[in-house]
């Protein structure tokens, strides 16, 4: 059965970068005194977390959302064709889920009870609904509902990403530091006897997309696909 879903942040986070200015100061040995790059790497830091956001098509701090959700129905209204396994919400992985509710036809909403009605898979962000009369799993009708719920991976300003998400970034604004005023399509510089540089133009070997290939691998965990 095809689903619609609409979402609206009812609470943004407070910001959405993936690293402290703190951190890359320490990897690049930037003494903390030394604030003469600050406004530079603070800069770094935005863009290369946006990127990486871009690429995985996920928000990781966490948000208060609201998940309009519609299940298809049959061109006659009233003709249901089956029922949904699951409610599959927009973001994963759950905090906490605020409010169900059912609206069974125009006018009429139900709200549903956590451990009554449903159980929540907060890890993957899906909703199983439960018989009230059994108690075992049952299927979602074809209504629309609405989940305000918060998710994501950490909350920004109080606790860091994950480790590995964190240094892929810090990865990325080192090499973007560092190849400042640097001539992009420089392709061999040298001297006999002195020294050589060669720099790669385009994509390294076996890069499909805008990472290296090892950097590619450390967000794939990470990555929301998304449907062609």
């Amino acid at each position: 059965m095809p689903i619609r879903i609409v979402t609206t942040v009812l609470t943004p986070a407070a910001n959405y970068d993936l690293t402290t200015l703190a951190n890359i100061k320490d990897d690049l040995a930037i003494p903390a005194m030394d604030t003469s790059s600050d406004a530079t790497l603070a800069r770094f830091i935005t863009e290369q977390s946006q990127l990486v956001a871009q690429y995985c098509n996920r928000v990781f701090p966490i948000e208060t959302v609201q998940d309009t959700i519609f299940l298809d129905r049959d061109p006659y209204p009233y003709q249901v064709t089956g029922m949904q396994p699951e409610l599959q919400l927009s973001r994963w992985p759950v905090v906490a889920v605020t409010s169900v509710v059912d609206h069974v036809t125009r006018g009429v909403a139900n709200v549903l009870t956590a451990g009554g009605d449903f159980v929540a898979n907060l890890a993957f962000g899906c909703l199983t609904k439960i018989d009230p009369n059994t108690g075992a799993p049952t299927g979602w009708s074809a209504d629309q509902y609405t989940v305000q719920y918060q998710a994501g991976l950490f909350t920004s300003g109080t606790t860091n990403p994950p480790a590995d998400l964190e240094m892929a970034v810090l990865r990325l604004i080192t090499a973007r530091f560092k190849a400042r005023g640097r001539d992009p399509f420089l392709r061999s510089q040298g001297e006999p006897g002195v020294g050589q540089e060669q720099y790669w133009i385009g994509a390294l070997p076996g890069q499909s997309g805008p990472f290296p290939p090892d950097i590619a691998a450390v967000l794939e965990k990470y990555r929301v696909p998304v449907a062609g």
